[in-house]
């Protein structure tokens, strides 16, 4: 029996998640972002455009799990949740269900240039206050030819960041 594995992607807002989640994925791994639920359920005219709306995110996130949890139950090889995954509530839902199911679970961050910048300063965040209001600035505007992140959600993010998380500490909360 070959091994199945749940990956979780973490990270900020443009920072290269989607783009290594990619890279992970190859050619036959799933990926799931609750991202994909603005653009395929809440705005199904036009598939190709962003329609966040604050009103549906917890809905959104039970989508996504759904969607995951459906691919758990085949015995998908290979799935990543593609996700900011700040805190360990956050994956929870899909290492739990994971786990059951016997899947390896993996957690990932970016590799881009910006990322190895920023996780460094999320180690000692209040230490680095000024640093991370100047990247929360830089990853907003970035974010503004996709998503259009606002600077305070990112910086919320930041504030949130758990560092160095691990299955153990996702499985606990």
């Amino acid at each position: 029996m070959s091994e199945k594995t749940l990956i979780i992607m973490r990270g900020l807002p443009w920072t290269g998640k989607s783009y290594r989640a990619k890279e992970l994925a190859g050619e036959s791994g799933i990926i799931y972002s609750t991202d994909d639920y603005w653009y395929q359920v809440n705005h199904p005219e036009k598939p190709d455009e962003y329609s966040f709306n604050p009103r549906f995110l917890g809905g959104a996130h039970k989508w996504n799990q759904l969607r995951a949890q459906r691919s758990i139950d085949i015995g998908e090889p290979l799935i990543i949740i593609d996700n900011t995954n700040t805190t360990p509530s956050e994956p929870k839902e899909y290492v739990q269900y994971a786990t059951w199911q016997d899947y390896k679970i993996c957690i990932e961050e970016p590799t881009s240039p910006q990322w190895k910048e920023i996780a460094p300063l999320l180690l000692r965040k209040r230490d680095n206050k000024e640093e991370l209001k100047e990247w929360a600035k830089k990853l907003e505007e970035g974010s503004k030819s996709n998503h259009c992140v606002p600077f305070f959600a990112i910086e919320r993010m930041m504030w949130r960041w758990h560092n160095n998380l691990t299955v153990e500490e996702i499985l606990g909360t």
